[in-house]
């Protein structure tokens, strides 16, 4: 399985940034304790569980082509003294007494020392304690059997050497690990004693630590990540969905969801830790450059989905160190040269974009430390405004290229000082900008612009073309003056008066752009209109006036009795009324006086046929918002209406 081969050392690390120093920083495994670096100092140590794990990987090289397990190295006459002629055996010895050297406590030649007397013990109580005569031969029964037998007989390191040393015996003829794996599986039974669970369970998670073992196992499956999903699903006790999983696996599978399994899922995590320390991608190569951005960020993002799949069991699978590993593998991506060259002959705003774009798919904290330390140093340029408009030729690409860069900014991961100190940075330069160049000069208050000018500058805001602080406010506080005045409007609806087929459509646009650009204007569509006129011809005229407009939530009245049914128990349900002023029964007036009781503050436009002075006098006394007098065009009601309901 090539995904899961053994790793070359990692290099290709920036001076700049010193992952191991960085490692410790974010709270690595300590160096320098002899729990954490496994210094066993006694025979029932050296066959301990831990032990045995890491011989599984410091041994590699001896084991595997063997296939024997670390037990069975430890519980047998031959492979033991094959070891002991092993031309590598002291280069291995030696690296592993350097790496378990202490300082102030022991040296790498004193633990070479106690290395070679723990050798020589192992030696000795597998001569004396091995099992002899021909390799047993186990069903789940009569191994159930055997290991009550022992464990009634002895306690402690003794019966568990006993039983270890039977099973290493039975796996001698199996020449695979494969195989091995079947034999183990078939001695677990609900009769098996926990010290027979502990021993099969120690073994398989053997085979699975062993770099050979999990490539015979799981060499059907194509690619890093798909391996590392199938390791997670069964370390998860999940069931393995790939539909190329060969039987052994299923049985394997089945074994851990059914099991506590400490073994097999620490053997698991093993293989898991081994692979994402290898050069292997997580997303399959496609040829192209693997400078480029796009690659780059698919395996950042491609490991920060991995680092989902690998959680189960309330925590990570491998614990702390896979987090680690996962840091940095991400970080290898921008290491070196990678992040130069995948910036190199770019613009710099060009850069600054892929920089954030890494760091939004960054994985870890070594990972983003390397790209915060970039974009600082971009950002920090002492001619930042010249290089980013070296790219950006026109105004409006101008400014938009400081907005776009400030958004991606405050959407990032950074932390909030840089992003506020970044995006302040921002305004102030766009904010320059604009004033030295006199771009907002056009819709200043003291002008009256086209309907196009205000428009366009709207759709600047919508676009996110102002940075937001000062410069995005100054604009929206413009064209929100401008939009509500009644020149504006009234210029807006003229144009919009030969256009009656497509009238609502661009009524809707209008609305659409001002709420994108943060301008409060009353969308028609969210309006409920109360209606009331006890003209047919006269209703249905305002009715469809209120349709272009986009109002669809219309309530008719056919006079003001009707208005005072739909009106009660719903006051607070309406937006706007507009109301005849002479209807029988209960005049528009009257109505008037109905509403005011309990609705102060909402706009009633009344209409009337009469505009005599005293009839507006009347109206107005009785709090009426507006009039209108019959007749009137679609522009004048509806401009009418944009002013009522934006006041």
């Amino acid at each position: 399985m090539a995904p899961l081969e053994r790793p070359a050392p990692l290099s290709g690390i920036a001076d700049a940034y010193d992952v191991d120093a960085l490692l410790v920083e974010l709270g690595a495994e300590p160096q320098g304790d002899e729990a954490a670096l496994n210094v066993c100092l006694t025979l029932e140590e050296l066959y301990a569980p831990r032990s045995r794990f890491q011989m599984a990987e410091e041994l590699g090289e001896f084991l595997d082509p063997r296939r024997i397990t670390p037990t069975e190295l430890l519980h047998t006459v031959e492979p033991q003294r094959a070891f002991a002629d092993w031309r590598r055996r002291d280069l291995v010895l030696e690296r592993v007494a350097q790496a378990q050297a202490l300082p102030g406590r022991r040296t790498a030649t004193q633990r070479r020392e106690e290395l070679a007397a723990l050798e020589g013990e192992a030696l000795a109580v597998t001569a004396q304690r091995a099992h002899r005569g021909d390799a047993p031969a186990f069903d789940a029964r009569t191994f159930a059997s055997a290991v009550s037998k022992i464990a009634q007989a002895t306690r402690g390191f003794a019966a568990r050497y006993a039983v270890d040393a039977l099973v290493a015996s039975w796996l001698a003829g199996a020449v695979g690990w494969e195989l091995k794996l079947d034999r183990l599986l078939s001695l677990v039974s609900d009769a098996l004693p926990p010290l027979g669970e502990d021993a099969i369970d120690q073994i398989i998670g053997e085979i699975l630590a062993s770099d050979a073992g999990a490539g015979e196992l799981f060499g059907w499956v194509e690619g890093l990540r798909a391996s590392l999903e199938v390791l997670a699903q069964l370390w998860r006790g999940d069931t393995v969905t790939h539909p190329r999983a060969p039987a052994a696996v299923r049985r394997l599978n089945a074994y851990i969801a059914s099991h506590e399994a400490r073994g097999a899922r620490r053997g698991l995590e093993i293989t898991l830790h081994r692979a994402l320390t290898g050069d292997g991608r997580l997303c399959p190569p496609t040829g192209g450059d693997p400078r480029a951005t796009s690659i780059i960020v698919d395996e950042l993002v491609s490991t920060s989905a991995l680092a989902v799949k690998l959680r189960g069991r309330g925590t990570v699978m491998g614990g702390e160190r896979t987090m680690h590993l996962l840091d940095r593998r991400a970080a290898r991506n921008l290491t070196g040269d990678r992040l130069e060259m995948s910036l190199r002959g770019k613009s710099h705003y060009a850069r600054i974009v892929d920089l954030l774009t890494y760091e939004g798919a960054a994985f870890g904290e070594l990972c983003r430390k390397m790209v915060t330390a970039a974009l600082r140093t971009h950002l920090d340029h002492r001619d930042f405004t010249q290089r980013l408009f070296e790219s950006a030729r026109t105004p409006r690409a101008r400014i938009k290229a400081l907005s776009d860069v400030q958004a991606r900014l405050l959407r990032s991961g950074l932390p909030d000082a840089l992003k506020d100190r970044y995006a302040r940075m921002l305004d102030e330069i766009q904010s320059t900008y604009l004033r030295t160049n006199r771009i907002l000069a056009r819709v200043a208050r003291d002008r009256s612009p086209t309907v196009d000018e205000v428009m366009e500058y709207a759709t600047l805001l919508a676009e996110g073309a102002f940075t937001e602080g000062k410069c995005a406010a100054a604009a929206r506080e413009l064209v929100g003056f401008h939009v509500r005045t009644t020149a504006f409007l009234r210029a807006f609806l003229q144009r919009r008066k030969d256009e009656a087929e497509r009238r609502a459509e661009r009524f809707a646009t209008f609305f659409g752009t001002l709420q994108a650009a943060g301008i409060p204007m009353r969308d028609m569509a969210t309006l409920r209109v109360l209606l009331v006129d006890d003209e047919p011809q006269a209703r249905s005229y305002v009715e469809m006036i209120l349709r272009d407009l986009g109002i669809a939530d219309i309530v008719l009245a056919e006079d003001g009795r009707e208005a005072l049914e739909a009106f009660d128990g719903q006051e607070t349900l309406y937006d706007l009324v507009i109301c005849d002023w002479k209807m029988p029964r209960v005049t528009g007036l009257e109505f008037l006086k109905q509403v005011r009781s309990v609705r102060p503050e909402m706009p009633f436009l009344m209409v009337t046929a009469l505009a005599t002075m005293i009839a507006v006098e009347e109206a107005l006394a009785h709090d009426v918002t507006a009039y209108i007098a019959k007749p009137f065009s679609p522009e004048h009601l509806e401009e009418k209406i944009l002013v009522l309901v934006n006041r």
